[in-house]
């Protein structure tokens, strides 16, 4: 189990720095479809009468557990294929670890926009969108927990304490979607003008885990003994590996669940002049009028993945073990662990598998924007993101505020988020 723990912790955190989540492009009056993703009301108000987008990506990954001193970071040197990390701690660890009592936070998002495209016509727009997503989030995961996970059981500094620990979870999710917006400037009074946008989008499900803790009350003995007195948690997996064998992929489904998710959107602009009344033959004659500034709000990410292929949800209901020899447990697969934990906790290795599918809701969050057209080809823009949790399981994005200073103009633009 540390192991596996570490390898997603290693895997989460391999560019640990905090980035922007492409919020100098997706505010952009130029980021056409792909502006979507923050607020589907902006489509219609973008510069660009047409968009075709071929493919966009976005790497984000931010923890407060694991660094790399400053003086050993060599990002390029990383990205060699013969890349030497440096060694930390007693296991030389690629990465040292904070020592502070603070709870731990990991997200990491990997997002692949793929052919996509949108129109603007008159007042009305429209987008379709493609895309691939990978998230992992971990949130409120007990100090003591990490430095187990880090250092192993053999941790003497944490032993014979009582530990209860309450309301921390873990998930990880990769789907594919495919969303259709429409925009819409339903009030033009003068140089005010309001528009609202919706983006309902189909989601594939590959694979997808979790694993929710209500509480556990447990102490350390030593590195090869834990005395849980309470754990009340609910693991979910559906994954595509073969439980019995390893093999990979199993010879199941390739998308492992579905569902639907949904983002909606609101913009208020207050334009620079009142609107033009010229007509037009052809959609690249639709007249723009900027703007003063504008404000949006939008809810995005709503909706979930029901996954029924290769599933199994684990219920750990307010027990308790004395776990002897904890660290010379073996197992060779998903199937031997998941018995083997059942067995310690209710004496029956299949008493705690209670259903054989799961969902995961997607990392909803509320967003608030605000851009002010400083001068010319100058912009700065305002983004708020505070996450919302709408389901029992869900992944959960960080919160998020920002500055960005943007200078626009046709053929290229460049912005620096703050």
């Amino acid at each position: 189990m540390r192991k596996i723990i570490i390898l997603i912790l290693l895997t989460i955190v391999f560019i640990p720095v905090k980035a922007q989540e492409m919020l100098g492009i997706v505010n952009s009056n130029y980021a056409g479809s792909v502006g979507s993703i923050i607020n589907p009301s902006s489509i219609v108000n973008s510069k660009l009468y047409m968009d075709i987008n071929l493919i966009t990506a976005d790497i984000f990954a931010q923890n407060n557990y694991l660094y790399i001193h400053a003086k050993d970071y060599k990002l390029f040197q990383f990205l060699k294929r013969d890349a030497e990390f440096p060694m930390y701690g007693k296991d030389n660890q690629a990465f040292d670890h904070y020592t502070d009592n603070k709870l731990k936070h990991v997200f990491s998002n990997v997002r692949f926009i793929g052919p996509s495209a949108m129109v603007i016509k008159g007042n009305h727009a429209f987008a379709l969108t493609t895309g691939v997503r990978t998230i992992v989030s971990l949130n409120r995961i007990p100090y003591e927990i990490a430095n187990f996970a880090y250092e192993g059981l053999n941790y003497p500094s944490q032993f014979n304490i009582n530990y209860n620990d309450y309301d921390f979870d873990m998930a990880a999710m990769a789907w594919g979607e495919i969303g259709l917006t429409y925009a819409y400037i339903f009030k033009k009074v003068y140089n005010n003008q309001l528009s609202a946008g919706i983006t309902v989008k189909r989601l594939f499900g590959y694979s997808g885990g979790y694993m929710s803790v209500n509480n556990i009350d447990y102490i350390v003995l030593n590195d090869s003994t834990v005395d849980i007195k309470n754990i009340d948690a609910e693991v979910g997996l559906s994954l595509p590996i073969n439980y019995y064998n390893n093999d990979f992929p199993d010879d199941g489904k390739f998308f492992k669940g579905g569902g639907f998710g949904l983002d909606l959107g609101i913009t208020y602009q207050k334009k620079a002049r009142g609107y033009s009344n010229r007509k037009y033959n052809k959609l690249c004659q639709q007249p723009y009028e900027d703007y003063v500034y504008r404000i949006g709000v939008s809810i995005i990410d709503i909706g979930s993945i029901k996954f029924k292929e290769n599933a199994q949800k684990h219920v750990y209901d307010n027990v308790s073990t004395y776990w002897e020899e904890m660290d010379t447990l073996i197992y060779h697969n998903i199937h031997d662990l998941s018995q083997t934990i059942s067995n310690q906790f209710y004496g029956d290795p299949d008493e705690s598998l209670k259903a054989n599918k799961i969902s995961i809701s997607l990392p909803a969050a509320f967003s608030f924007q605000v851009d002010y057209h400083y001068n010319k080809s100058w912009y700065i823009n305002s983004t708020f993101i505070y996450p919302i949790k709408l389901g029992k399981i869900s992944l959960r994005r960080p919160s998020q505020i920002s500055i960005t200073p943007r200078y626009e103009k046709m053929h290229y633009e460049f912005a620096v988020p703050i």
